[in-house]
């Protein structure tokens, strides 16, 4: 589905499954549209993005985050992900489908290794990651002015959490996602660190890393 200039199509605004809606449903959109989903969802997140606001011009800052988002989001989309939202200096991102969790490890796989080759080249972009999976919530947000189709629910909620407790160029999974994806990645790429607690949940997650992976390395899938 395109706007009606021929310059700009709907979807470079809207995510891919929103636009799918739009087109299914045109003027007659339910409000309440809920779809429940098999999904792995990537968390980014920009660390001491505070700091470094302060620091330096908005100008600056804005260059500095959007050519981190555009690699970013070049591969979400290499990688059959969607990206569901910017949030200011990260994304919210969302794979579904076969082997959805060995092609967002693969995606975040390679963002470790592209994302750390741009430091220096304009400002400092140290990026933290969480990953999980299972199944969310994709649903309409707002009232009648204002909508957002986003994903909700307790998987999206620890992925979020992960990624605010990884460090500079880490990726942290659950084991929900290394349950997903073969015994072969598990042993190659896979590190468990331990047991935490997250404020809220009832029981310690445990969280594994994602290891360095060589450019001559790849999962079971790769990107085309």
């Amino acid at each position: 589905m395109s706007s009606s200039h021929s310059t700009l199509p709907i979807e470079m605004f809207l995510p891919r499954e929103t636009v799918a809606l739009i087109d299914q449903y045109g003027a007659r959109f339910p409000h309440d549209l809920a779809l429940e989903q098999d999904m792995t969802i990537v968390f980014s997140d920009m660390r001491g993005f505070t700091e470094l606001a302060e620091q330096f011009e908005p100008q600056e800052v804005y260059a500095s985050i959007n050519a981190s988002l555009a690699i970013q989001v070049r591969s979400v989309h290499a990688f059959g992900g969607s990206v569901n939202k910017f949030l200011g200096d990260g994304l919210l991102a969302c794979f579904s489908g076969e082997n959805k969790s060995e092609r967002a490890l693969a995606c975040v796989a390679e963002l470790l290794r592209l994302l750390p080759e741009r430091e220096g080249l304009l400002l400092p972009c140290r990026v933290g990651f969480g990953i999980n999976s299972g199944k969310v919530l994709f649903g309409v947000l707002g009232d009648e002015d204002r909508w957002e189709y986003t994903v909700v629910g307790d998987v999206a909620n620890t992925a979020a959490r992960l990624c605010g407790t990884a460090k500079p160029f880490q990726a942290l999974l659950t084991e929900a996602v290394v349950a997903d994806i073969s015994a072969a990645s598990k042993e190659q790429y896979c590190s468990f660190l331990g047991s935490q607690p997250f404020k809220g949940k009832k029981k310690p997650v445990d969280i594994y890393e994602l290891r360095s992976v060589s450019t001559d390395a790849s999962f079971s899938c790769a990107a085309d």
